[in-house]
This record gives structure tokens, sequence and C-alpha cells, in this order.
């Protein structure tokens, strides 16, 4: 996701705030992967990093 994507509104209840899910790696327990980029007002999902088949 860009930065302009980060900073857009939500299209649905209109907030800015956004925040990134992560799931922390069990081999490398400093590194994570992106599970989800969601609203923190109504829970609207911008970007799923999940692969979809």
């Amino acid at each position: 996701m860009k930065l302009e994507d980060l900073l857009k509104k939500c299209p649905e209840c209109g907030s800015q705030d956004k925040t990134a899910q992560r799931k922390i790696e069990d081999e490398h327990r400093a590194h994570a992967t992106l599970k989800a980029i969601v609203c923190d007002k109504c829970g609207h999902v911008f970007e799923s990093g999940e692969k979809e088949e």
C-alpha cells in the first residue's frame, strides 16, 4: 500500500485511522508478515496480506 493510500479516508465511515495487523513468523520471531490493514473505527479491510487464489 502506498503512502497516499494510507492517508485516504475510509469509504464506509470517513475515518483516517488505520491499523496494520501482523502475524509473527514462527521460525524468526523478529520477522512478521502483513495480515491486513483495517480501519480503527468500523473495521473495513483496506488490504489483506493473504494471497487470493
